[in-house]
């Protein structure tokens, strides 16, 4: 019998010694990110309601929507973007589930991209599907992503954090020298090491593109046909629009504006139709801000570092007023009643 509880507590020993040689390896490869930082935010709102309005989407979402404009146009009290560069349909899910733990949401607005609803081998993969689920803290909505998700991935990938490691031993350190400030303890956000943001952060989940001059390089933008949609992103789409009508909460999406170039060249105007049509079969408000009149929101390709179309602070800022002003009134004349007639002005007001 004395044998046999021996071999129970070897056992349970040597999981104890595995468990806590994973959370050293964790310490030291996994850097001080964003994404846990935007999270407990979301988790931490300071009041008693929290958050009333959660912005979702990807990096077109940070650097081109300052929630403060919401708070000026009356549309929400308190809202919080939770805009991650590389944020699938899929990971807005859960966020939102997320954010709805500690916060009385009333509002959601969601980016759509695109770019992010077609088939996509790197977003599929057990990075993509992975690289926010590792910074959720442990509860019901964790084991649900776990449940639906990652049920029948490889079993490394769930329970370690190996896909976010560094591989830099100059890195290594520097986690190491972060994650032992008090800064990191408490989560601030100087902590945080943000590679892709180019500009300082300015709260609630925006940050301030500085303009650099950056070079584009040849014009690409990202093909798009309705036959690339990944019935998977529809999928989580859908469950969005139901867990909002179930909880009583209004749902709008938007596209935000991209170059004036792109929008010529690119794929808007096929993905503005399969957009609102999806949305119209939903009973969702759908804005397309691409279609913003040239006198409303006057832009060239050069308030933006790419053409795909992040903004740089100054015209986000200006953008984030207007969409802040269309979300809480309306205002339909802002708005040109067709790619046609928006295409046809930047033609004519090309030199």
């Amino acid at each position: 019998m004395k044998t046999k509880v021996l071999k129970y507590i070897r056992v349970v020993v040597f999981i104890a010694v595995i468990a806590g040689l994973v959370k050293c390896i964790d310490f030291a490869m996994m850097p001080s990110g964003y994404i846990r930082y935007i999270i407990h935010a979301a988790g931490n709102p300071g009041t008693e309601e929290g958050y009333d309005c959660i912005i979702l989407g990807a990096s077109h979402g940070r650097s081109s929507i300052n929630p403060k404009y919401m708070i000026k146009s009356g549309y929400a009290k308190n809202p919080l973007s939770l805009c991650i560069p590389g944020e699938s349909v899929v990971n807005s899910y859960y966020l939102l589930k997320e954010a709805c733990r500690n916060n009385a949401v009333k509002k959601v607005v969601l980016e759509m991209d695109y770019q992010y609803w077609t088939n996509d081998e790197a977003r599929d993969s057990e990075f993509g599907d992975l690289f926010e689920y590792v910074q959720l803290p442990m509860s019901k909505v964790k084991l649900e992503y776990i449940r639906d998700e990652l049920i029948d991935k490889d079993f490394r990938t769930v329970y370690f954090k190996k896909l976010a490691y560094t591989s830099d031993f100059s890195e290594v350190k520097y986690n190491i020298k972060t994650k032992l400030t008090k800064e990191y303890r408490d989560y601030d956000i100087s902590a945080v090491k943000v590679c892709d943001a180019n500009g300082p952060y300015m709260g609630r989940g925006f940050f301030y593109r500085e303009n650099n001059n950056d070079n584009k390089c040849d014009f690409w933008v990202q093909e798009w046909t309705e036959d690339d949609i990944s019935r998977k992103v529809i999928k989580y789409f859908q469950k969005i629009v139901d867990y909002c009508k179930d909880n009583h909460i209004e749902m709008v999406c938007i596209t935000e504006p991209i170059t004036p170039t792109a929008v010529v060249k690119g794929p808007s105007r096929d993905a503005n139709t399969f957009f609102k049509d999806i949305c119209s079969n939903n009973n969702v408000r759908y804005i397309d801000f691409t279609l913003l009149k040239n006198d409303v929101f006057d832009i060239t390709d050069n308030d933006f570092c790419d053409w795909e179309g992040h903004m740089y602070g100054e015209a986000a800022e200006r953008f984030s007023g207007i969409m802040s002003e269309v979300l809480a009134n309306g205002n339909e004349e802002y708005f040109y009643d067709s790619y046609k007639a928006k295409i046809d002005e930047i033609e004519r007001k090309k030199p």
